[in-house]
C-alpha cells in the first residue's frame, strides 16, 4: 500500500501541473506502471499486450474524468482547479491501486511481500 500512496501523490502533483497539454497520457501511463510494479511484487509480471489494454482503459476513464473535474472547477470561483484536479487524480490512483492489490490478493492469498523487488 505504501507504493500505491506513493503512486497517489505523484499523480496528484502531476495532475497539478499547469501543463498546456492533456495529463490524462501521463497519468496513464503513471496508472500502468503501478500496476506492471504491484505484478512484479506478486511475481506475476502484467505482459505487454495486457498493459496496453489497461492503459488504453484507463486513458479512456482518465478523460472522462477530466471532463468531470473540468465542470466542477467551471462552478468553483478562484484558483482552486488545481487541487480540484490532482485530489481527483489522488482519489482515482488510489483506488486503482486498492483494485489491483485486492485482485492479486485474491489470486494469491498467501503471499509474503517481497523487499527484493
Amino acid at each position: 500500500m505504501r507504493w500505491v500512496h506513493r503512486y497517489a501523490i505523484g499523480g496528484a502533483a502531476f495532475a497539478a501541473l499547469p501543463l498546456p497539454v492533456s495529463t490524462t497520457a501521463g497519468l496513464a501511463a503513471l496508472e500502468v506502471h503501478m500496476l506492471n510494479f504491484i505484478g512484479g511484487v506478486y511475481n506475476e509480471p502484467v505482459g505487454n499486450l495486457r498493459s496496453l489494454a489497461a492503459g488504453g482503459g484507463l486513458e479512456v476513464m482518465g478523460a472522462g474524468l477530466k471532463l468531470v473535474a473540468t465542470r466542477a472547477v467551471s462552478f468553483v470561483p478562484g484558483p482552486v482547479g488545481f487541487v480540484i484536479r490532482a485530489g481527483i487524480a489522488a482519489i482515482v490512483i488510489e483506488s486503482i491501486g486498492r483494485a489491483i492489490i485486492g485482485y492479486f490478493e485474491h489470486k494469491h492469498p498467501d503471499k509474503v511481500f517481497s523487499p527484493a523487488v
